[in-house]
C-alpha cells in the first residue's frame, strides 16, 4: 500500500470520518512490512495523543503523556490543509467569515457504468451574516447560501466543544436524526459538511427566524396583565401546541424521544408555521426502524450527556425536566417523557411561568442539587400560579404531568385528542356565551328605550298648558277647571302606557310638596283610571327624590329606581319599588321652582314581562345598584321569594360581576364564561338596573 493512501487512512481516522473497511485495512498494516509495521505503531501513538487517552496501565503512559493542546492544535491544522489540498479547495477563495462544505456524494443505482459515472460532488458555499444564538453544544448563526441565493441557518460547535470527542459525536448525531425526521413541523436539515480550512463539523438547516413559542407566551400574558381580550390568543397558543403534539408523535412513530421540550425550543414564524428544534438530546429507542437506518455509534448514544448538557443551562431544560430525568432514571425515559415535557408546555402556556419555576425559586445550588429537588418535589400545581385557567385545562395539565408515568396519557396523540376536545367545546361554549351576552344587551337596550319614552313623556307632561295656568289661578273656579283638564290629559296618557301606574303634579314650598292633580290606577284592576279628589290628593316632607328633582334645571328629567314618594323610612326600603322619571316645573314670572311632575312605572310589571322570554341562560338575575335583587328565574321559573334580598346572599355567584358593574357597563366573564352582566345607567345620578345572566 503506498504511503499516500496510508497517509489519507490516517488522516480520516483523525477526523472520524474513516468507514469500518477503511478501519479495518489499518489495523492490518501491522502484517505487511516493517516499514508498514513502524507506520502503523506511529498511527497508533499520534490518534492516542490527541485523544489523550493512553491507558493507564500501558508502558507507553510513562513515556508518552498525550500531546499539548498546542501541539494538538498543530496537528489538527496540518492534517486539515493537507485535507484541502488534496482536495484541491484552496482555489476557492474563503475568507474567514465563510464556511465551505466537503464534497458530498449522492450515491446512485448501480449500472453497467463506471464509478466516476455514479458520484455526483457538491460544492456549497455559505456566507456567514450574525450568530442567532448559542446553546450547550454549538453556535447558530444566520447564513447566505450563496449558491441558492436564499437565508439559512448553520449550527456548528462551540470551541470549547470541539476538543471533546463526544461532542462531536452528539452533534453528528443530532444531525443523523434531525435529518431522518421528515415533517412538517421538524426543522428541515440541508446539509451536512466540515468547514475545509478547521476540519470543523456543520449542518445547514432551515431559518424560521428568532421567534419562539416562550415569546408568543410572554406576549400573551402581558396582554392578559393589561386587561385585554385574550380569547383568541390562546386559541392561537393552543393550536401552536397541537402543532408541536403532532411532531413529536411523529418522532415517536420514528422511534426518537425528543426529552429537551421547552418554549424555546419551538419556533414560530410569520405565517404560522411551528417547528420544533434542538434534538440534540434526542433518545432512538433500540428497537425502532430508525436505529436500524442510523449509524451504529450513534443508535443509542451516550446518556450521561443529558446530565452533562444541564451545566451551565440551569434556567432552560430543568425547569421543564421530567421527574424521571431529574433522577437519572434513564431506562424510565421513553415517548411518556415527552408528555410531561408537553404538559410542562401547556402549563407555561397557561401560566407564563416554567412548571418548576416555584420549586426552584431562589435557590443558588449546584445543578445536582437543583435536579435533586425537582426530582423529590410534588407535582407543580397549575392553581398556584394561574388562579383564573379553564379547569378543564388544569386538569389535562396534570394528567400530562403525573408524577407516577402510568397516571400520565397513554401518547402523546391522547393529550393531543383532549386539548383538541376542549378547544371544539369551547367554541361551542363560545358561541353559547356570545348568545346569552346578546341576550344580555337586548334586555338593557330594551330597558333604555322604554327609559327614553319615558323621560320624553314627563318632559312633555311638564309643558302641558295646564300646568302653566295652574300656576297662575286666583280662584276656585279657575283651579277646578284647569286641574279637570291636566287630569284629562294625564288620564289619556296613563290609557296609552299600561305600565305607567300614576302622574303627579305637585307643588313644592320649601321642604313640603303638596299634590295638585293625580291620575292613578286602581290597585284590584289596573285598568281603570280614577282621578283623585282634592279631598284625598296628598302632602307632606319632600322625599330624597323630589329633592333631588327640584335641583335639576328647567326640562332636565331625573330617573330612578325609588320607593313610593310618600315613603319616608330607609332609602333601601324596597317595599314598593317604581321607575320614576321627573321634571322640575320653573314659574316663568319668578323663574323659581314652581313644583315637580312625576310618572311612576310599574317596574315589576315591565321587568316579568322582560323575564318570562325565553332565553338560553338557565339564571337570570336582575338587581338595582344597591345590590338588591328585583326579580329572578332559575329555569325559566320566577321566583317571588327572593325579591327585595342581597345579591351577596341569593345569587353570591353573581357578586363579582354585580361590583364590577359599579364601575363599567357591561361585565364579561374571561375565565369560564359562564356570567354575563350589563347596566343602564340612570344619568345624572348614577343609578340602574344591572341584568345578571348565567349559563
Amino acid at each position: 500500500m503506498s504511503d499516500q493512501r496510508i497517509a489519507e487512512l490516517i488522516s480520516k481516522s483523525l477526523r472520524h470520518e474513516i468507514s469500518p473497511d477503511e478501519s479495518v485495512i489499518l489495523e492490518n498494516l501491522g502484517e505487511e512490512d516493517v516499514e508498514s509495521q513502524k507506520f502503523a505503531e506511529l498511527s497508533k501513538l499520534i490518534q492516542q495523543s490527541v485523544q489523550g487517552d493512553v491507558a493507564m496501565n500501558s508502558p507507553e503512559r510513562e513515556t508518552k503523556k498525550g500531546l499539548t493542546k498546542d501541539a494538538i492544535a498543530r496537528l489538527k491544522k496540518s492534517v486539515s490543509n493537507a485535507v484541502r489540498e488534496k482536495l484541491s479547495l484552496s482555489d476557492a477563495g474563503l475568507i474567514d467569515s465563510s464556511i465551505s462544505a466537503t464534497p458530498n456524494t449522492l450515491d446512485l443505482p448501480k449500472t453497467e457504468t463506471s464509478v466516476e459515472e455514479n458520484t455526483r460532488q457538491l460544492m456549497s458555499r455559505f456566507q456567514l451574516i450574525r450568530r442567532l444564538g448559542q446553546g450547550g453544544l454549538g453556535n447558530v448563526w444566520l447564513a447566505r447560501d450563496e449558491k441558492l441565493k436564499r437565508n439559512v441557518a448553520i449550527k456548528e460547535l462551540r470551541p470549547e466543544a470541539l476538543e471533546s470527542p463526544k461532542a462531536w459525536q452528539r452533534f453528528h448525531r443530532e444531525a443523523e436524526i434531525t435529518g431522518q425526521l421528515e415533517h412538517p413541523n421538524v426543522v428541515p436539515l440541508y446539509q451536512f459538511g466540515t468547514n475545509s480550512k478547521t476540519g470543523e463539523p456543520f449542518y445547514a438547516m432551515r431559518f424560521v427566524g428568532k421567534r419562539s413559542l416562550a415569546d408568543a407566551i410572554v406576549e400573551f400574558h402581558d396582554q392578559v396583565e393589561a386587561g385585554q381580550s385574550c380569547h383568541l390568543g390562546l386559541h392561537r397558543l393552543l393550536s401552536v401546541f397541537l402543532d408541536i403534539c403532532q411532531a413529536i408523535a411523529y418522532a415517536h412513530s420514528r422511534g426518537v424521544v425528543h426529552r429537551d421540550l421547552k418554549p424555546e425550543n419551538v419556533a414560530l414564524d410569520n405565517f404560522g408555521q411551528v417547528i420544533v428544534l434542538d434534538w440534540g438530546l434526542a433518545k432512538v429507542m433500540e428497537d425502532s426502524e430508525l436505529s436500524m437506518k442510523m449509524s451504529n455509534e450513534f443508535r443509542m448514544g451516550d446518556s450521561t450527556l443529558l446530565t452533562q448538557t444541564m451545566e451551565g443551562d440551569v434556567v432552560g431544560t430543568p425547569l421543564y425536566m421530567a421527574p424521571e430525568q431529574a433522577m437519572g432514571d434513564l431506562d424510565k425515559i421513553d415517548h411518556k417523557t415527552d408528555v410531561y415535557g408537553l404538559g410542562a408546555i401547556l402549563f407555561s402556556i397557561l401560566t407564563g411561568k416554567a412548571p418548576h419555576e416555584l420549586s426552584v425559586s431562589g435557590v443558588k445550588k449546584e445543578i445536582k442539587e437543583i435536579l435533586k429537588i425537582i426530582a423529590n418535589a410534588e407535582a407543580p400545581s397549575l392553581r398556584d400560579f394561574a388562579k383564573c385557567a379553564p379547569a378543564e385545562l388544569e386538569e389535562i395539565c396534570s394528567r400530562a404531568m403525573a408524577r407516577k408515568r402510568h397516571l400520565r396519557f397513554e401518547s402523546v396523540q391522547e393529550l393531543a385528542d383532549a386539548v383538541e376536545t376542549w378547544m371544539a367545546g369551547q367554541s361551542s361554549k363560545k358561541s353559547e356565551y356570545d348568545a346569552m351576552r346578546m341576550e344580555g344587551r337586548e334586555l338593557r337596550a330594551e330597558m333604555q328605550s322604554y327609559v327614553g319614552n319615558l323621560e320624553r313623556n314627563a318632559r312633555f307632561a311638564a309643558g302641558l298648558p295646564p300646568i302653566e295656568q295652574l300656576m297662575q289661578v286666583t280662584t276656585d273656579e279657575d283651579l277646578t277647571v284647569w286641574r279637570e283638564r291636566l287630569a284629562s290629559i294625564f288620564r289619556g296618557m296613563l290609557q296609552a302606557n299600561p305600565d305607567y301606574q300614576n302622574i303627579v303634579y305637585s307643588k313644592v314650598d320649601g321642604d313640603k310638596f303638596s299634590e295638585l292633580v293625580r291620575v292613578e290606577r286602581h290597585g284590584g284592576d289596573s285598568s281603570s283610571l280614577r282621578v283623585v279628589p282634592k279631598s284625598r290628593l296628598r302632602s307632606d316632607v319632600t322625599s330624597e327624590y323630589m329633592n333631588s328633582l327640584i335641583e335639576q334645571k328647567p326640562e332636565e328629567v331625573l330617573t330612578s329606581l325609588v320607593c313610593d314618594p310618600m315613603c319616608q323610612r330607609d332609602k333601601n326600603c324596597k317595599d314598593t319599588v317604581g321607575l320614576l322619571s321627573g321634571v322640575p316645573v320653573y314659574d316663568s314670572r319668578t323663574e323659581d321652582v314652581f313644583g315637580v311632575v312625576m310618572i311612576n312605572c310599574d317596574v315589576d310589571k315591565l321587568l316579568r314581562r322582560q323575564m318570562t322570554r325565553r332565553t338560553t341562560a338557565d339564571e337570570l338575575v336582575v338587581a338595582c345598584d344597591i345590590f338588591h335583587i328585583m326579580m329572578h328565574t332559575k329555569s325559566g321559573q320566577i321566583s317571588d321569594e327572593t325579591l327585595s334580598k342581597r345579591v351577596a346572599d341569593q345569587a353570591p355567584h353573581f357578586l363579582p360581576a354585580v361590583e364590577h358593574l359599579q364601575t363599567e357597563s357591561e361585565f364579561i366573564d374571561t375565565t369560564n364564561s359562564d356570567i354575563y352582566g350589563a347596566r343602564l345607567w340612570f344619568i345624572p345620578n348614577q343609578h340602574g338596573i344591572m341584568y345578571l345572566l348565567k349559563r
